[in-house]
């Protein structure tokens, strides 16, 4: 226990580092510009996050599952594919930036649009060895690159905020953030940088990426299609609210998904080399775990939300009651539609089954586009990402279910207990003063996550005994049988 714990703090750092500068970001925007310019800044963050996503291969990770004797050439093939994508897609980026621009009423600033295409391309020329060493549980170097570049991004941002009060500042912050990434990925890697064009590896890259585009559709729907809705229907200055409130509630869980996709892949990989029951305790534990730790966090929405967002960002963005239910229960589904379902699917190389799950969460926009035309607040967008959440979430049962049926009836039931929890507790914030004072909101929290610890912990324990056979003896313990643990953590670190 205590070896994969002293293993996992750089990767704590690293998502910490990951989801806390967006918020950082989110800031310092929301304190030193105009609700019209932090619009634009949040039009121009969605717009650079949409072609991020819908092209992401996601080549790393084809390195992470090649077997080790291709290593070298699996890495120079993704990192020719990486900088191919980066070419064509930054030339659309900026070839669009017209359109994007007209469509949002800012066709005047249509070349700060087009910055994000250099933006694209730069960033594609990262090396990937400190992101590829996550498969040996090696942080070090990933969290060195993260510290450099989102200091330098940060640095940028305030400098230019200070200078301009403008949107330039947020594009000053990505250029001077994807520059020091790279410069700082070449300099920590352990391995030189090449590029293999002519390779069966490339193909075989392409392959394993490419359906991850049509995935990258549904996550970009669903993390930015929101903003462009609510920018062109309702205004620049309800995005800049709208904003702030979503990042508040979905940085976090791009934190949890961050340590929770990055444990789980890496113990399902190293899983496969053990046998066939650890591999099932592992998703039989994530699935005990993942409902649990969603509803603690969609409690915490629901408690803390109007009572730290206005304190942090300001009174003017205080959510109604309404508002703040829908994005707890949708924060709830979006995290347990993620793992341990995303890093079964990843580990197996069903990348399409992967795109057809999170495909369904662009439902969201449809949904989104009748209900605001019905009632035009911004609650009818949160209700429409809701409904798009749980599309999600049906179609990933639906593309995992025979792979994921042995731990299904442990899941349904920690899914249960953790909705019945937050229910509870979105009804003691209609009829009390749960999510307006903080002394009844935090025993509120205390008390709802109380009882999913208790809940998830009656079968945790025993899992974790089988799921990690060489990590669950406690020290001192006897060496009998040691021969096999000492083989399991030989499998494990290989």
């Amino acid at each position: 226990m205590m070896s994969l714990l002293a293993r996992g703090y750089s990767l704590v750092i690293v998502s910490v580092i990951e989801n806390g500068v967006p918020f950082v970001r989110m800031l310092m925007l929301s304190r030193g510009l105009t609700l019209r310019e932090l619009g634009f800044s949040s039009a121009l963050a969605a717009t650079y996050g949409s072609f991020e996503l819908i092209t992401d291969f996601a080549v790393y990770r084809f390195v992470f599952s090649a077997p080790r004797d291709t290593y070298e050439e699996a890495m120079a093939s993704a990192h020719a594919l990486s900088l191919l994508r980066g070419a064509v897609v930054g030339g659309i980026a900026a070839a669009a930036a017209p359109l994007v621009a007209r469509a949002l009423s800012l066709a005047v600033y249509w070349p700060d649009f087009a910055v994000l295409g250099l933006v694209v391309f730069i960033r594609s020329l990262e090396h990937l060895g400190p992101r590829v060493a996550e498969r040996d549980y090696r942080y070090g170097a990933q969290l060195k690159v993260n510290f450099i570049s989102n200091g330098m991004g940060l640095a940028a941002l305030a400098a230019t905020l200070l200078m301009t009060r403008s949107h330039i500042a947020l594009l000053a912050s990505l250029l001077a953030q994807a520059t020091s990434q790279v410069a700082a990925s070449h300099l920590l890697a352990d391995s030189p940088y090449r590029l293999k064009f002519r390779s069966p590896l490339f193909v075989e890259a392409f392959r394993f990426g490419y359906p991850l585009m049509f995935n990258g559709m549904g996550i970009a729907a669903s993390a930015h299609g929101d903003r462009f809705i609510v920018g062109a229907l309702l205004g620049l200055p309800t995005l800049g609210v709208y904003a702030v409130a979503t990042l508040a509630t979905y940085l976090p869980i791009s934190l949890i998904g961050r340590l929770a996709g990055t444990t789980l892949l890496a113990a399902f990989y190293n899983a496969t080399h053990l046998s066939r029951a650890v591999y099932q305790a592992r998703v039989r534990l994530a699935a005990r775990l993942v409902p649990a730790v969603s509803a603690v966090y969609a409690v915490s929405v629901l408690t803390l939300m109007n009572i730290l967002v206005p304190l942090v960002f300001g009174p003017k963005f205080r959510l109604s009651s309404e508002a703040v239910a829908i994005l707890a229960l949708t924060c709830f589904f979006r995290l347990v539609r993620g793992d341990p379902f995303t890093s079964m699917l990843m580990q197996e190389g069903r990348t399409r089954r992967l795109a057809a799950a999170n495909l369904a969460s662009t439902s969201a926009v449809a949904f989104e586009l009748v209900l605001i035309f019905a009632f035009g607040t911004l609650e009818s967008v949160l209700a429409g990402r809701l409904i798009g959440e749980l599309a999600g979430l049906g179609v990933m049962l639906i593309v995992t279910f025979n792979r994921f049926r042995p731990a299904f009836r442990e899941w349904i039931e920690s899914l249960a207990f953790g909705l019945a929890v937050v229910c509870v507790a979105m009804l003691l914030s209609f009829t009390t003063s749960v999510g307006e004072r903080p002394a009844t909101s935090a025993i509120a929290l205390f008390v709802c996550a109380g009882f999913c610890g208790l809940n998830a912990a009656r079968s945790v324990l025993p899992l974790f005994r089988v799921a990690f056979p060489g990590q669950a003896k406690p020290s001192g313990a006897p060496n009998s049988g040691s021969g096999a643990n000492e083989k399991n953590d030989g499998l494990e670190r290989s």
